[in-house]
């Protein structure tokens, strides 16, 4: 038999599938963690909640599940995948002026 100790851990920030209430988004941001024997094999996997992204008409905003208050910028900066979604909701909710009205 082999030796069964850990090789190492692999962690990442994950972003979770967009959760629609009425007309909020919401996008869960979760730290993911895999435990690997020697043999390259999984051990354990955790995944610990940090933070949403929460989409509104109006605004958009993030919490913290630790209570911390938590910026946009600082979400953006833990999943980058997060900054096209933004961009997205907030060129939808652009107002167009056409000035070439007759």
């Amino acid at each position: 038999m082999g030796d069964k100790g850990l090789s190492g851990m692999d962690m990442r920030v994950q972003v979770g599938k967009e959760i629609k209430a009425g007309d909020r988004t919401i996008w869960p941001v979760m730290r993911i963690t895999i435990l690997k024997t020697c043999e390259d094999k999984i051990m354990a996997i955790q995944v610990t909640p940090l933070a949403m992204l929460i989409i509104e008409p109006e605004r958009q905003y993030a919490v913290s599940f630790d209570g911390d208050p938590m910026s946009i910028e600082a979400i953006m900066e833990m999943a980058e995948p997060l900054r096209d979604v933004l961009e997205e909701a907030r060129a939808s909710h652009r107002i167009t002026v056409d000035f070439n009205l007759r």
